[in-house]
């Protein structure tokens, strides 16, 4: 998984932020989760968050996956999805039920579907997320902008896909430049 060659690279460059990675969850908790939520967690997704805890520090956005986005542990997934749920879908006066019938990867600008797991995070209050709903899309990253919604289509096939380019954009196999400067990084 690459996961693993992210956390390499997290403790090679960046020792401060890898003292902080909370412990990983385990597995009642992502298998309780899926419970929860109503739709089982895809294995990449519980095998993340199997090595995974979350980042510890948040005073400052540790945006390791490009975009500005920070990686997000269990916990902290599903305390944002409860209120970005309640507090987006208080907007609305509308039902989640056709939206959740339809494919994964079906954009959605109104409301926070009940079967979206967020992933990341950004200053903004936006959100990557993995679609949880049938259809062959299964388990795809799409994001969530807080005034847009999911507006656009699937950015990942999937968590491995993130997780992979992450890796790939961290250790200069990308487009993407990331510049380490004292205890911190920025992307060029």
């Amino acid at each position: 998984m690459s996961w693993t060659d992210v956390e390499s690279w997290i403790r090679e460059h960046l020792p401060a932020l890898h003292a902080t990675l909370l412990p990983p969850s385990a597995t009642q908790d992502i298998t309780a989760a899926g419970r929860t939520i109503g739709h089982p967690l895809p294995a990449d997704l519980a095998a993340w968050w199997r090595v995974f805890g979350g980042i510890g520090e948040k005073t400052l956005l540790w945006d390791l996956v490009p975009g500005y986005w920070q990686p997000e542990g269990l916990a902290e997934a599903l305390r944002d999805r409860e209120m970005i749920m309640e507090v987006r879908n208080d907007l609305f006066d509308s039902s989640p039920e056709a939206a959740l019938r339809e494919p994964a990867g079906t954009p959605n600008g109104e409301l926070w579907l009940p079967a979206w797991v967020p992933v990341a995070t950004n200053l903004g209050g936006s959100h990557l997320f993995v679609d949880l709903r049938d259809g062959p899309l299964h388990g795809c990253v799409m994001a969530w902008d807080n005034v847009e919604g999911a507006d656009g289509g699937p950015l990942y096939a999937d968590v491995t896909a993130l997780l992979d380019f992450t890796s790939r954009a961290l250790w200069g196999h990308t487009e993407h430049r990331v510049v380490v400067k004292d205890d911190y990084f920025e992307w060029e």
